[in-house]
């Protein structure tokens, strides 16, 4: 058996627009046949892996950077290590190596934007650690790099040097690299899509802008915008041992119970920034879910009936769905050695919830104390097997 941490969360947003489609209309899904609000996993999950940073969460040199820019971005690392380079010359080396080590190809018809290096045509997530293994190697070999790129040996550090596992946003989110399998990694956490609990009409905002240097009352200019304004489900789960296998390389001060907590504090933090200058969109969940278990569930099914909107708002009722679904399915599927902790900025609407969980007073207490769990029982797994 495995272990798992589960995080599920009620959160309400107000009219916003975070996460849209190709028209710019907000993402939906049809549930339970009535339309729903919708936020997608990729656009949390890239909100969770800046907030590390911005939160100061994980160190900036422990993490990953997506981009089609992973050749200048080789190329400054190798000049830091070989200063007598120029920029053509440490262009064209880290060009040769970083296709060398992933199977990337070089968009050599892109408009280079003030760099002596092209953008690859793949857009590759790099380790921040591994680009600078890859910068060292690159230095060894600048003399003549065709020459060092021709002996087996020196490939295969490079690949090596890229499939590092030293970077904790890869650990946790994977990484897919379609020109090479061998350096893809099979992600540590499931983020589902986040969905009202409720039937939800996408409306729109008709707005004005009015010219400063006229008179005339009219509007200057005139457009529409569309968003909605939902209570969300959300769901996670990180799986103990593959966060662990995913890090065999990371030596470095954070533990597996640290970036754990790290990740707990990141889902109830970050928000998806889309339009945030428009809708100043930030909240937190009301209700934040710590399950620390063999069995993860996603309790979505709790809404598949469409909660209705009452003068009390949805979070009371979704609040006692969440805790109906919650405990019936644990009953009747769950582990029974699992562990759960509450957080709610709203005690009296989520009473339901509260024989469900140990309550906790603060997003710290929690993560914290569900990390220590989840690395006990992650340490207790891998010495059974």
């Amino acid at each position: 058996m495995s272990v798992h941490l589960v995080l599920h969360a009620l959160q309400t947003l107000p009219p916003s627009n975070i996460n849209r489609d190709d028209l710019g209309t907000p993402k939906t899904a049809v549930y339970g046949g009535v339309q729903r609000a919708r936020v997608s996993s990729q656009s949390w999950k890239r909100a969770m892996r800046t907030h590390f940073t911005t939160a100061d969460l994980i160190p900036a040199e422990d993490l990953a950077v997506r981009t089609r820019q992973g050749i200048s971005l080789l190329a400054a690392a190798l000049r830091t290590l070989r200063p007598g380079l120029g920029d053509e010359e440490a262009a064209a080396i880290a060009e040769k190596v970083l296709i060398a080590a992933t199977g990337a190809s070089p968009d050599t018809a892109a408009r280079r934007q003030e760099t002596a290096a092209p953008a690859t045509r793949e857009i590759l997530f790099l380790g921040r650690r591994q680009v600078d293994r890859l910068a060292h190697l690159a230095a060894e070999g600048a003399d003549d790099i065709t020459a060092y790129l021709k002996t087996k040996a020196n490939v295969t550090a490079l690949k090596q040097a890229v499939m590092s596992k030293d970077a904790v946003d890869i650990a946790l989110f994977g990484r897919m690299v379609a020109a090479d399998q061998d350096l893809s990694l099979d992600a540590a956490v499931q983020v589902a899509h986040a969905l009202a609990v409720h039937r939800t009409t996408v409306e729109t905002d008709y707005f004005t802008a009015v010219d400063d240097f006229t008179s005339d009352s009219g509007a200057g200019m005139i457009g529409r915008g569309e968003f909605v304004a939902p209570t969300l489900y959300r769901h996670a789960v990180l799986t103990g041992p593959d966060l662990a296998a995913n890090l065999t390389d990371y030596a470095d001060a954070m533990t597996l119970q640290q970036v754990t907590a790290a990740f707990v504090r990141a889902f109830a933090e970050a928000v998806p920034s889309g339009k945030i200058t428009s809708h100043a969109h930030t909240t937190r969940p009301t209700v934040l879910i710590a399950t620390v278990t063999g069995t993860p569930f996603n309790h979505v099914g709790a809404f598949e009936t469409p909660v209705v909107t009452t003068e009390g708002g949805h979070l009371p009722a979704a609040a006692a769905r969440l805790a109906e679904q919650f405990t019936a399915t644990e009953t009747a599927y769950g582990d029974p050695d699992a562990r759960s902790w509450l957080l709610t900025t709203q005690p009296q609407a989520t009473e339901p919830l509260h024989v469900t969980a140990e309550r906790m007073p603060t997003l710290t207490s929690l993560a914290d104390t569900a990390a220590a769990e989840l690395a006990r029982r992650t340490s207790a797994v891998r010495e059974s097997v």
